[in-house]
């Protein structure tokens, strides 16, 4: 029995390796050793966004999750102010962001602070100690964009200029094979590009975890886009 014990904990070991791997040194790295960007005292690296124990409840289906549910509302791509009135160019449904779009606004709206961080629902802040072009003590500073990228990580509860999320994916059976892995949030299935109840939301497109791709896209930037459009 003790023997695989033993076995299972190497084996969880392995599988959580990569995942802590990938993400130091990135800019979801947030601790003083190792972080690029933003810094905040006494974080760790994967205590910015989960927490052992005390985890937030608020969402379903959330990892242990250390981090407040942002409220919105939001206008989202195609809104046109009537409720049910949002579509893309082709006429799909945009509803509201879902539990795998609102993990990424909950920092990227500027609702919550990223170094707000909650445990049992009691909410503690704790100092940004870095770069505070982009971030100050309450989260995202607006509209500060990067003079040479044009890059900025606040998106702001507009979301009417950014690819929409929440909507059904139309792609027929065949364009699905070996792309999108529909109904798997861990693209075990071999899809590079996992759905959530064959709904797209931000880590459709973006593994937080992983930023191979800048800045932490699921493929590379030359072809992510026509992955699902064959037609540009």
């Amino acid at each position: 029995m003790m023997k695989k014990l033993s076995l299972l904990v190497v084996a969880l070991l392995f599988v959580a390796v990569p995942a802590f791997a990938a993400i130091q040194g990135t800019a979801h790295d947030f601790t003083t050793a190792s972080g690029p960007g933003t810094k905040l005292t006494n974080a760790t690296l994967c205590g910015t966004c989960h927490i052992p124990h005390g985890g937030s409840t608020a969402t379903a289906g959330l990892p242990i999750w250390a981090r407040e549910s942002p409220a919105g509302p939001y206008n989202v791509y195609g809104d046109t102010g009537t409720p049910g009135s949002s579509f893309t160019v082709s006429g799909t449904t945009v509803n509201d962001p879902g539990t795998f779009s609102l993990i990424c606004l909950g920092c990227h709206d500027g609702s919550i602070g990223i170094n707000t961080i909650t445990k049992n629902g009691v909410s503690t802040s704790f100092a940004v100690s870095a770069n505070t072009a982009f971030v100050n003590s309450s989260g995202f500073v607006v509209n500060v964009v990067n003079a040479t990228t044009g890059y900025s990580p606040f998106i702001d509860v507009n979301l009417q200029n950014d690819h929409p999320v929440g909507l059904t994916y139309r792609g027929t059976a065949a364009s699905l094979a070996g792309l999108i892995d529909a109904d798997n949030a861990s693209s075990v299935g071999g899809g590079v590009y996992p759905l959530f109840t064959n709904i797209m939301e931000c880590a459709s497109c973006h593994d937080p975890h992983n930023s191979t791709n800048s800045p932490f896209l699921r493929a590379a930037k030359a072809t992510i886009c026509q992955d699902c459009h064959a037609n540009k």
